[in-house]
């Protein structure tokens, strides 16, 4: 796999072995809070983990990748979609030195924005994103 893919799969397998979601290659019940690789299905409760690029990358093998996390959770009330993205960044933010199960390397680990993506189909989504240091070694790095 690439960086990017490895990344996500492995803070879905961290955030799985938490119990903050469920990461699955086949699926989920209605019941379970998913951790989706970049998009999210029309479900009801989920978390989706997206990469993006944050500047242009140094010529030593350390970068910084932006992380999306999107959380949904059902109902009217805001305050279980919240609860969800808090949990997340109890276990996201300040996180040093992530060995992660798939391989990459996370030197540190720290949100930089949060917001309410607000109440549509009687769900709740709120969005955040997160800067990871990461150490990405190509071709021409080193």
């Amino acid at each position: 796999m690439t960086t990017s893919t490895d990344l996500i799969a492995g803070l879905a397998e961290y955030l799985a072995d938490r119990g903050i979601g469920v990461w699955s290659e086949t699926g989920y019940s209605p019941d379970q809070t998913g951790i989706y690789d970049s998009y999210m299905p029309d479900v009801d409760r989920g978390i989706q983990l997206a990469t993006y690029s944050i500047s242009d990358d140094p010529s030593l093998s350390d970068t910084v990748m932006g992380i999306q996390v999107i959380c949904r959770m059902p109902g009217p009330d805001p305050r279980p979609c919240r609860d969800l993205a808090d949990l997340v960044f109890m276990n996201f933010h300040g996180a040093t030195n992530l060995d992660l199960a798939s391989g990459v390397r996370v030197v540190s680990l720290t949100r930089r924005s949060a917001v309410s993506l607000g109440l549509e189909n009687q769900r709740w989504d709120w969005s955040a994103n997160y800067y990871g240091q990461l150490w990405w070694p190509s071709t021409h790095r080193q």
